[in-house]
């Protein structure tokens, strides 16, 4: 019974120890991350506010369940809901590769600093500018959508606050933004 005990106990620990390295594992920010009001980060990326974290900084990341916790290279901690657990929920928001903008001509990269999202953009470059949408193709909410599901609608929509207008983003069949509605700041 000892020997039961002590080896349930050794598992335990291993499976605790594991998490606590993972939370030491550096990621990237996936997009352009919005930061509402107590250091909260949206996943319906709210365009009323002016705070993000850039697409590509380096963060330290923290699971639990369907939520993280961000810590920024000064120490800054964000709060995210997942939308649900697991790591395909967590890449929406980071990735191991840290996210390159200059690869993309001048005017994408002034837009995604911008984080706004205009015609022409791919789908990867709205993505960054704005990150994940609250929903994709008119009704179905993304919180429980990975970014491979988001990148395949053909129509995104972003909350911009709770009593305003919609954004949208429409997308050609080649994955090319031919509209867009609401977006500030163009």
């Amino acid at each position: 019974m000892r020997k039961t005990l002590l080896g349930i106990f050794a598992v335990l620990l291993v499976m605790a120890f594991s998490q606590a390295v993972r939370a030491e594992d550096t990621y990237y920010a996936r997009c352009n991350l919005k930061v509402i009001k107590g250091n909260k980060i949206t996943w319906i990326n709210y365009q009323s506010t002016t705070n993000f974290i850039p697409a590509g900084a380096k963060l330290k990341v923290t699971v639990g369940g369907d939520s993280a916790t961000f810590v920024d290279e000064s120490g800054t901690s964000y709060s995210v809901d997942l939308g649900a657990s697991g790591d395909k929920f967590l890449e929406k928001f980071v990735s191991k590769n840290r996210v390159n903008i200059e690869k993309f001509s001048d005017k994408v990269t002034a837009d995604i600093r911008k984080a706004i999202i205009t015609n022409g953009m791919t789908k990867e470059e709205a993505y960054i500018a704005m990150g994940p949408p609250a929903f994709i193709d008119g009704k179905n909410k993304t919180d429980s959508s990975t970014y491979e599901d988001i990148l395949k609608g053909k129509l995104w929509v972003y909350k911009r606050s709770t009593f305003g207008k919609n954004i949208g983003i429409e997308f050609d069949n080649n994955g090319k933004v031919i509209r867009t509605e609401g977006i500030w700041g163009k």
